[in-house]
């Protein structure tokens, strides 16, 4: 494979990636209109309800079936993909049922001011609707066909985006809308499981199969859930400790959560290269090359989302004022203030992905869950201490906190079983110079057109403060981009 159909992969990828996810980022002012921030934080931690339970509804299964694709023989390849769905289909089945009789009786003293009907029940449908997802997902990874990625992931976009027009702007209903709207795209997940799984005329159900790939998995829901805590738990955790009533307490979670979706984009492009990554990392990574083709793609990685980071960072305070109204008032130019801590936290997720896809290469992931549960630990404890005393931006850098412990724990453990070797001079070059530049940016557009000046004007000058980072590092990823061309070019066996 050559470095532009890499590049290419992941462009795609990211595409595909970003369509379900960007929904929230194109809407908002669709949400910011039509919700007050009380309603978008319900709707926000009612989605962030639905992806920790995901993580328990799947099993696993979806970190396993994209490994077991290229373990078995290609033969057995039905056999394991409708194995792999059925278990998930009887396990949301049943996990429905239990969380309905777990939950119902004391949701409003978890999530205080939100009943379980519809709310809850809510949430439980887009999860059961949607834990399949990831079974077309990596299949259309597998064979290398991101086309067909994408076109998956835009049909699930279309719907849900449809789907909040109708029922949030059209037919007010609020964050109720907003959920009804991600469970008709579920129904889109459903359909297109049940026409890949369809198409795969051979193979049943093979109870061996089964165990193998939940042996694999199951260590995962544990890594799993420790990455939700990191990645979601703020917003519950926000309205439990900001010490507010309960509706200026959903406010609140309203306003993290605007601030957080522009910052989490940077995450979101870390994980969509890593879904082109991760099947040129398996064919490749144990040649001799391995190692060197580790640490060239990373500074490259590295590189692209920082210049993301530092975009995202500097236009900050034009993007909020955009995109808030006056339902929202000065509460949207808190976000502002949060999006630069969370690109960077999504800057050292980055890095993690790079670095833990050497565990999953040598299949040691039975570790990972205690490195998670410990960068979770390390992220509530932050989170505790910080939101009673700084707000929404002690969750924002208790983000940042529990990804770094997260980044180097994982790296010690990695080191353990694979020779991992990074450029770390051209790391750090490149992390310096970004804040270097987020506060330029910040220091000149105070001076010269001070804190609320005109926006055109001040985003004109964040915006060539970003270019010039930009253009700055070109000669710092000259090299890396040349020794990686090379690196591609050989024999995955060399």
């Amino acid at each position: 494979m050559s470095l532009r159909a890499l590049l290419r992969g992941s462009l795609l990828y990211t595409l595909g990636n970003f369509l379900p996810r960007i929904g929230t980022f194109l809407l908002l002012p669709v949400y910011t209109a039509a919700l007050g921030p009380d309603e978008f934080g319900v709707l926000s931690l009612m989605l962030s309800l639905s992806g920790l339970l995901a993580i328990v509804y799947r099993l696993g299964l979806d970190g396993a079936l994209l490994r077991f694709h290229f373990d078995v023989h290609p033969a057995q390849r039905p056999t394991l993909y409708r194995t792999a769905t059925a278990v998930t289909v009887v396990a949301s089945i049943g996990l429905s049922l239990l969380a309905t009789l777990l939950l119902a009786p004391f949701f409003d003293r978890i999530f205080p001011g939100v009943s379980f009907l519809p709310y809850g029940l809510l949430a439980l449908a887009i999860t059961a609707t949607t834990a399949p997802q990831y079974v077309p997902s990596d299949l259309f990874r597998a064979i290398e066909r991101p086309g067909r990625f994408v076109a998956f992931a835009l049909a699930v976009f279309a719907v849900a985006v449809a789907g909040v027009l109708a029922f949030v702007l059209v037919l007010d209903m609020g964050a109720a809308g907003g959920l009804l709207a991600n469970l008709a795209s579920g129904g889109v997940v459903l359909g297109a499981t049940a026409y890949v799984i369809a198409r795969m005329r051979r193979g049943g159900f093979d109870l061996r199969l089964a165990r193998e790939t939940l042996r694999f998995g199951l260590p995962l829901v544990p890594h799993g859930l420790a990455g939700w805590v990191l990645n979601l738990s703020d917003r519950w955790l926000i309205g439990l400790l900001i010490g507010m009533p309960a509706m200026a307490a959903q406010a609140a979670v309203g306003v993290y959560s605007f601030g957080y979706v522009f910052g989490q984009s940077v995450a979101l492009v870390a994980m969509s290269f890593n879904a082109a990554w991760v099947p040129v990392w398996y064919a490749r990574g144990d040649a001799k090359h391995g190692p060197a083709l580790l640490r060239e793609m990373t500074t490259l990685l590295m590189a692209g989302l920082a210049v993301l980071a530092v975009g995202v960072s500097v236009i900050a305070p034009e993007l909020t004022r955009v995109l808030g109204t006056r339902r929202w008032g000065e509460e949207a130019e808190v976000a502002a203030t949060v999006i630069p801590v969370v690109a960077a936290a999504s800057l050292v997720y980055g890095l993690y992905f790079m670095i833990v896809s050497t565990i999953f290469l040598r299949r040691r992931t039975a570790g990972l869950p205690l490195l998670t549960l410990a960068a979770a630990a390390a992220n509530v404890g932050a989170n505790i201490v910080l939101i009673p005393r700084i707000g929404v931006m002690g969750a924002a850098w208790s983000t940042l906190i529990g990804y770094g412990v997260l980044t180097a724990l994982t790296w010690w453990y990695a080191t353990r079983s694979y020779p991992i070797s990074v450029d770390l001079f051209r790391l750090l070059l490149i992390g310096g110079a970004g804040v270097a530049a987020v506060a330029v940016a910040d220091a000149l557009a105070d001076a010269l057109t001070g804190p609320r000046g005109g926006l055109t004007a001040s985003g004109m000058l964040h915006l060539a403060v970003a270019a010039a980072y930009a253009l700055l590092l070109i000669p710092v990823v000259r090299g890396p981009v040349a020794r990686l061309r090379d690196l591609l070019a050989r024999p995955a066996a060399d």
